[in-house]
């Protein structure tokens, strides 16, 4: 039997605020030590992750491996990222949109960029307080929805976008609100706007919605080869689209491939694929 992974949405009142939770289940399960290896693509969105039983790992650039706390947070990661459980884990981690989280801490993005953060915002930390209830991953989740959904309300009187699941979606809304926010209307105070809300700039917005566009055309065509994906992608030939794999996944396009369909340790990616 393979371990649980499941990916759970929010209801459309939530969904301008968050893009998605995943589950990670594998007690019960018999894995090699690489098994236990979770590798996750680059992200613009700002990860709540919940420890629900065992201990998770965060594997640094240096091949080191730092135990993390039952609850923490991540910022936006501008490179792709490892973790790893010594034994059986059950984890539930929650993607906040960037602009969402802002407007609920009153922190900018940018203040956690690429940091893993183990102080996590007491709105957060009290919406997930696992000793109120049941630690089953569903109770947590339903809990966590039902006691977001009158605070972000409370919160997003003046947005315009109500969500949907697709990070392509939220990045056009957000050029969209930094064009027509505010009396300056220039490129700089566009980009300024754009760093505030979201920690990054429109260059590195783009790259996330075309890596999104590469991943859900490498699900929807699965025969196709690597030069018609760019191509159907947009990108001006096949280096230019292995460029930007390699940046989000550390991995090249034909390699990527090979290891989300063999590998336990990418099933993030097969995860996500789901949406599409």
């Amino acid at each position: 039997m393979p371990p649980s992974s499941r990916l759970l949405l929010p209801s459309p009142d939530l969904a301008g605020c968050v893009f998605a939770a995943i589950e990670r289940d594998t007690r019960g399960i018999v894995l090699s030590r690489q098994d236990r290896f979770n590798h996750f693509p680059a992200s613009p969105l700002i990860a709540l992750t919940l420890v629900l039983e065992g201990t998770l790992n965060f594997v640094q650039s240096d091949g080191t491996a730092v135990a993390m706390p039952s609850l923490f947070v991540a910022g936006a990661q501008n490179t792709p990222s490892v973790s790893f459980s010594d034994g059986p884990v059950h984890v539930l981690t929650i993607a906040i949109f960037p602009d969402a989280w802002m407007r609920l801490t009153g922190k900018e993005p940018q203040e956690i960029q690429d940091q893993i953060q183990l102080d996590v915002p007491a709105i957060f930390a009290d919406l997930l307080d696992i000793t109120s209830g049941s630690n089953s991953s569903d109770e947590v989740w339903d809990r966590f929805c039902h006691r977001l959904l009158p605070l972000w309300r409370a919160k997003q009187a003046h947005a315009n976008w109500r969500g949907k699941d697709r990070v392509s979606n939220w990045v056009n809304a957000l050029f969209a609100r930094a064009v027509l926010t505010g009396r300056g209307k220039s490129l700089r105070a566009t980009e300024r706007r754009l760093r505030r809300w979201s920690g990054q700039n429109q260059q590195s917005l783009e790259f996330y919605a075309r890596f999104e566009k590469l991943h859900q055309l490498s699900v929807a065509e699965k025969g196709a080869s690597l030069a018609e994906i760019a191509h159907d992608a947009g990108f001006s030939d096949q280096s230019h689209m292995g460029r930007t794999v390699r940046r989000a996944t550390g991995y090249s396009p034909a390699k990527l491939n090979h290891l989300i369909e063999t590998e336990e340790a990418f099933w993030c990616y097969r995860l996500l694929g789901e949406r599409f």
